[in-house]
């Protein structure tokens, strides 16, 4: 019992002298700091990381819009001043500290891109969807580039050399014609080329998509806005729109035809001359139905649609 109560305060006594030993060399390494001047790459935010004996601390610089590598002076443990830009050999030797990572930029957000592995058999990472790469220079959309990843972010490095750039500007023209991705026909592309189109692709089409549905929206409601009522919502199908509105606070639905907002299904009874009328139109009509308290529905919370064109054939506008 003796040997080993002797024992554990030996054990404790010795990692207690450890602990402080680490903590000195910080404080050393720290009031070292102050007095030195320190490369790093300063991205939106207003702050840059630095590594003393191993502890990351972040720092605020001045001045705050700074974005780029920059040699930058302690003033504290805490923040910063740019001294000057970086030469283009200081940031190649910070670089040169961290592995090579090659990576093929499929998007760009603000001022920095995210891209795709162009190597997915390199196992030293493991990249799991788009990731940032920052302080890029010189580059375009589908670029092959060299990055340098320092354990949480990718540096932009230098475009990859060893990459034909023939291969981006097919891909960028062809996003241009919004080719889709099963007709990129140029073979020499890597199957991470093709992934890194089909991503931008995606997002290019569900932008144009939603532009497109914000504009016919927008052409639903001011029809509506005009005969005053209000849209609720809309949906596609084929060349046609059915879309429910108020009318003097009653909530309807009708079918109306894509081009030129002709009504399709009017939701209500009109002896089967929906197609007489306009959008415009058929709303003054049910304004007049509702009115008079002679409104028969058609549809879902109503007159089923067969059975109403079986008793009211279609009327073609004259």
């Amino acid at each position: 019992m003796e040997l080993a109560a002797d024992s554990g305060f030996s054990f404790a006594m010795a990692k207690s002298k450890n602990t402080n030993d680490a903590l000195q060399r910080l404080a050393e390494a720290e009031q070292q700091f102050l007095k030195t001047e320190f490369l790093a790459p300063a991205v939106h935010g207003g702050q840059v990381h630095v590594r003393i004996v191993g502890v990351v601390c972040q720092l605020k610089i001045e001045p705050a819009d700074f974005e780029g590598w920059g040699v930058f002076a302690p003033v504290s443990y805490t923040e910063a001043l740019l001294v000057r830009p970086a030469k283009l050999s200081e940031r190649q030797r910070y670089l040169k500290l961290f592995p090579i990572v090659r990576l093929i930029l499929a998007r760009k957000e603000g001022g920095w891109w995210r891209a795709l592995p162009a190597h997915q058999a390199d196992r030293r990472f493991r990249i799991e969807g788009l990731v940032p790469v920052l302080l890029p220079e010189d580059v375009q959309l589908f670029d092959v580039v060299q990055a340098r990843f320092d354990g949480s972010q990718f540096w932009f490095d230098c475009s990859d050399p060893t990459r034909d750039p023939g291969a981006a500007t097919y891909l960028r023209q062809s996003l241009d014609e919004m080719l889709p991705p099963d007709q990129v026909a140029r073979p020499e592309l890597t199957a991470e080329e093709r992934a890194a189109y089909a991503a931008s692709y995606q997002v290019k089409y569900e932008a144009s998509e939603q532009a497109r549905r914000d504009r016919e929206e927008e052409r639903l409601r001011s029809a509506l806005d005009h005969a005053g009522a209000k849209l609720r919502d809309y949906r596609e199908r084929g060349d046609v729109y059915t879309i429910t509105y108020d009318v003097d606070g009653r909530r309807h639905t009708s079918a109306v035809d894509k081009r030129d907002l002709s009504v399709r299904m009017a939701g209500i009874c009109l002896s089967g001359e929906d197609e007489r009328f306009d959008l415009q139109s058929l709303v003054g009509v049910i304004r007049e139905a509702q009115d008079g308290h002679d409104l028969v529905r058609v549809g879902d919370q109503g007159l089923p649609e067969d059975h109403y064109w079986a008793v009211h054939p279609r009327r073609r506008r004259p």
